[in-house]
């Protein structure tokens, strides 16, 4: 196994300043910290952390809490924690957590504290829609650690936000569909306590106010991020006697959903009606045919979120 000193000689740098930089310690240099963590990459050291977690107060552990285990979205967004947190000689525990919408506040602070109290993180990351609860953004302020939120929320003071402009790409993709000559355009909405489903739909009538198109309610259907939800609002969408041509559903899950809704009817897309998502989830390229949706770069986010996550811990 690779030691400090290996580092150290590769970087051509004391082991002390290797340690400083491994140790995210303050008031070194950037172009030195970069050079140090290039020469660890090369010579394949790994800090121990629970070595680390002796020598000062920090824990070297960040903690990602989940509402889903089956959400493509979140999962991209894991894998990109866990990919900078390897960078940075960090553990990453994840928590899976579907009931605290229901959850008392009384319980939802005591969870909370169990899970601070047995993993001690240095930081907590929060994924949609817990990202976007005010009850758990007040319950968390209790606990002094820095909290990273990624995707669309409207708390005015998340000092760790990493998102795209949903409802600007909402609107592009929408304005695309209109570009290619479509009129009666249907979109399926989200899960609602998601403010993912009011960005993109919010986007979807800008285009749609910016074309001059009146908005046809009967076009836009409910729906909660799975596949299920995409293929009834398919077949509800596709038995009107003026169905549309075309469909934005608010992610691929339900685009695929109505994209399967198409197929049973035998209507050809995008001959017949043309199908678009959102997110880019690995689900758009199996499809038959691919969807056209928008691509986000949720490894990247997950990297940012976790990057600035640990650079407040420090």
């Amino acid at each position: 196994m690779a030691r400090m000193i290996d580092v150290a000689e590769k970087a051509g740098v004391s082991i002390k300043t290797v340690s400083r930089v491994l140790n995210n310690e303050p008031h070194v240099k950037e172009g030195l910290r970069e050079r140090v963590r290039a020469a660890a990459k090369e010579v394949g050291y790994v800090p121990s952390s629970t070595a680390r977690a002796l020598r000062s107060r920090r824990s070297y552990a960040i903690h990602m809490v989940s509402h889903s285990h089956r959400s493509a979205y979140v999962n991209a967004i894991q894998f990109g924690a866990v990919q900078t947190c390897q960078e940075r000689g960090y553990q990453l525990m994840v928590s899976l957590m579907e009931d605290l919408r229901d959850m008392p506040e009384a319980d939802l602070v005591t969870r909370f504290e169990r899970l601070v109290e047995a993993s001690k993180p240095d930081g907590l990351i929060l994924v949609p829609p817990l990202s976007n609860d005010e009850r758990l953004y007040h319950v968390l302020e209790r606990f002094d650690m820095p909290i990273a939120r990624v995707g669309p929320n409207n708390l005015p003071d998340a000092r760790i936000s990493v998102k795209i402009n949903e409802r600007e790409a909402a609107r592009e993709l929408t304005a695309h569909l209109i570009e290619l000559g479509h009129r009666r355009i249907a979109f399926v909405r989200g899960k609602e306590d998601q403010n993912a489903t009011h960005e993109r739909y919010a986007g979807y009538r800008d285009a749609l106010d910016q074309a001059g198109i009146a908005l046809d309610e009967r076009l836009v259907r409910p729906g909660d991020f799975d596949f299920s939800a995409g293929l009834e609002a398919g077949d509800a969408l596709f038995a009107m006697t003026d169905r549309p041509t075309a469909v934005f559903a608010a992610n691929d899950d339900m685009a695929a959903g109505v994209l399967m809704a198409a197929h049973r009817l035998r209507l050809d897309v995008p001959e017949d009606v043309s199908v678009v998502g959102f997110d880019d989830s690995e689900i758009a390229e199996k499809m038959w045919p691919s969807l056209t949706t928008v691509r986000q770069p949720l490894l990247t986010m997950g990297n940012e979120a976790t990057r600035q996550l640990i650079d407040a811990a420090t």
